[in-house]
């Protein structure tokens, strides 16, 4: 049986011209049709073998509640993925690697019967025929505790989105974690300290557990009465894969603080290259 699941002509068959037009229209289907009425509004959405046999390019609206799986079955094709529902969609089969698609992007993957790869977006760049947009946006889940005088590198271990697996919520989740393939990155963040304004608050990147790279970012501002946000950025810095980059703080108030647990509290990398 093939992938696509074409009827096949037999020897000596007669009006093989049947089973040649059923197989041209199964293979038609493949790459041309359209399945627009996807719907994770209860969760995962889970595809038939035949939805993925006949159909090119898949659409996702709803309201799901959150984040949601689009599981394709384990047959080798290309396809397509738009991603219409508000939330990230992370394509994949029941095992092996996965792509995602953030709300309001159209992605074409290929599976080789195992794994998804991910190979443009369509639309980020406004259909241009431009890479697609690679990064990682990740949260604290809590707020977490510094210590007085005390270098504390922050455990960032929720996530907005992760289009390839820079980063892992349970396995040194303070790491943003280069993969093959790119060769330049930007990393932001945003710290929001909890309201004291007693002593120095500080924060930094380091590269490998290190503070000696070009272009590091570090910050060093006097509290703020109310919530002291700080904000850091570096310049493109020339990556490799394993790479990985963390977050620094330190602050002298006396006493234990915390940085918040708050939408304006991240950390992100963007790839260039």
């Amino acid at each position: 049986m093939s992938q696509l699941d074409l009827p096949q002509i037999a020897e000596s068959q007669a009006l093989a011209y049947v089973t040649s037009n059923d197989a041209d229209a199964k293979l038609e289907a493949a790459l041309c049709e359209d399945i627009t009425d996807h719907d994770p509004g209860s969760g995962d959405i889970t595809l038939s073998d035949a939805e993925f046999r006949e159909a090119w390019h898949h659409v996702i609206g709803g309201t799901p509640p959150a984040a949601f799986d689009f599981i394709v079955p384990a047959i080798k094709r290309p396809f397509m993925v738009s991603n219409g529902s508000g939330e990230i969609a992370t394509v994949k089969t029941a095992s092996g690697a996965s792509g995602q698609v953030p709300d309001g992007e159209t992605r074409l993957f290929y599976c080789d019967g195992t794994d998804i790869y991910s190979l443009t977006d369509s639309l980020a760049e406004g259909g241009s025929g431009s890479a697609a947009h690679s990064g990682a946006l990740v949260l604290l889940s809590a707020d977490q505790t510094i210590p007085t005088s005390t270098d504390t590198i922050l455990d960032w271990d929720s996530e907005s989105y992760d289009t390839n697996g820079f980063h892992e919520s349970v396995t040194n989740p303070s790491r943003l974690t280069v993969p093959a393939g790119i060769t330049k990155a930007v990393l932001t963040a945003q710290i929001r300290w909890g309201s004291n304004s007693s002593g120095i608050r500080q924060c930094y990147v380091n590269k490998n557990g290190a503070a000696s790279f070009d272009g590091r970012p570090v910050q060093s501002m006097a509290a703020q009465t109310t919530p002291t946000f700080q904000t850091l950025l570096s310049p493109v810095l020339g990556v490799t894969e394993g790479d990985y980059f963390e977050i620094g703080v330190w602050q002298n108030s006396g006493g234990s603080r915390t940085v918040d647990s708050n939408v304006s509290c991240w950390f992100s990398i963007q790839v260039v290259e």
